[in-house]
Order: structure tokens, then sequence, then C-alpha cells
């Protein structure tokens, strides 16, 4: 018999995946579409769109009030013209550009000659400003599909064990040491679980955590309850539990 330290390991979990494929394909193939169609307009606007001279006829700040306080954001009106085409635009500007242009002055834009009124104003801090977004969103969008792939995958392993270790490992009583809870997200709200001890087919002992538990069955529960354990008989570090009936009877 081996006595090992009173490290707390946790109890391998099942997770149901539906929920979590179907939000990220949606935030990935949000990301993906808003990604491209960036990529597609940096494209058409760096070898397609044709060059013009705007007339700024209005500056002017918008206040907009939320409840970190107001935030300002600057804004130019701006028309400019091609042939028989003429467009008006509002558009946010950057800090830097609003300081350097005055109404009445002129500034260079970029249109595109099918879509006329879609356009961007050519200065350094507007062209740099489209450089972070697209650079961004291509982060944004490998961040998404290559952690939410190493999330799946995990999660899809963990649930392949915790089925061969409720079908195939070794059962035995473990007995519930403390119920505890983490303080979870801005709410703080108390999310509780189970520490627990169990002895293996060796008679090592081992200490277990649970995963969360499901709101209210914090009050099954207490010191010295009886707790079914799965684990595996050439590793008794891999162990799940089967919650499912509450507290086994003794």
């Amino acid at each position: 018999m081996q006595f090992f330290p009173a490290t707390v390991t946790r109890a391998v979990p099942y997770t149901s995946l539906w929920f979590g494929v179907l939000l990220w394909a949606l935030v990935g193939g949000a990301l993906l579409c808003g990604t491209a169609w960036m990529l597609d307009q940096d494209y058409l606007f760096a070898f397609v769109a044709k060059p013009a001279h705007a007339i700024v006829e209005r500056k002017y700040v918008k206040v907009s009030h939320g409840k970190h306080g107001p935030s300002y954001t600057p804004h130019l009106v701006y028309r400019y013209q091609a042939g028989p085409l003429a467009a008006e635009c509002d558009a946010a500007v950057q800090s830097d550009t609003y300081a350097s242009v005055a109404e009445g002055g002129s500034i260079p834009v970029l249109y595109l000659p099918e879509e006329f009124a879609d356009n961007r104003i050519d200065l350094p801090a507007e062209n740099r400003q489209v450089s972070i977004i697209t650079y961004a969103l291509v982060a944004a969008s490998l961040v998404v599909a290559v952690g939410g792939a190493f999330i799946l995958r995990y999660n899809v392993r963990q649930n392949k064990i915790n089925r061969y270790l409720l079908a195939s490992g070794l059962s035995c009583q473990g007995t519930v040491t403390d119920v505890k809870f983490d303080l979870v997200g801005k709410g703080r709200t108390k999310r509780y679980y189970l520490i627990f001890h169990f002895r293996d087919n060796q008679g090592n002992e081992r200490t277990g955590r649970s995963w969360y538990l499901k709101r209210g069955d914090e009050n099954l529960w207490q010191e010295n309850s009886a707790i079914r354990v799965f684990f595996d008989p050439n590793n008794s570090k891999s162990f799940t539990l089967d919650l499912s009936l509450g507290p086994s009877n003794r």
C-alpha cells in the first residue's frame, strides 16, 4: 500500500458539446465572413478604386453616453464628385484626421467605380486604422478557429475517457470530505463542487474534486456522504463519478 500526498485531482467530466459547437460555428462563421469581406474591400481599394478630391462641408463630434461615461467620436461630412456623379458622406474619423482638416478644405478619397458611394478617406491615420481592423479580424478568426478546434478535441477526448471509465472502470465507494464553492463571473455566483477521497484496487488513497454541481444539488451532499467513483484499474489517477443518483447508500 502506498500513501500519496493530498493532491486534489479533478474527476473526468462528461460535457455536452452541441451548444458549444453551435456557438463556435456561429461566432467563427460570423468572424470568417467579416474577415473575408474586409480583405475583399482592402483588395478593391488597393487595386480597383479611383482617386478623387472631396470637400469637407462640416466637422462635428458625436457624443455617446454609456455606463463608463461619455465617449466622443469625431465626424466629417464631405462631398466628392466624378463626372456627373456626386456623393455626400458622413464618416467617423480618427482624431489626427479631424485635427488636420478644416471645413471647406479638400481631402483625398478613394471610391469604387461600380459602387460610387463606397469610399475611404485616403489619409495616413485612416489607412492605419483600416490595417489595424484587418489584422485584428484575421487574428480573431485564427484564434477562434484554432482555439475552438483545440477545445472541441480536448472535450471529445474527455468524453471518451468518461464513457470508458463508467463502462469498463472499477467502481468503489468514496467519501465526501467537503462541499466547497467558487465565486464565478462578474456576479460572483457561487458554484459548488465536492472534495472526496477513495481507495483504489491497490489500496492507495486518492483525493478528488468533482465538476461543478447543478444548481441546488449542493443541498444533497454533506461531509461523510458516500459517493460512487469509477477509476482506471491501471491508473487510478484517472477517475470519474456518477452523481445522477445523489449520495450512495452505505
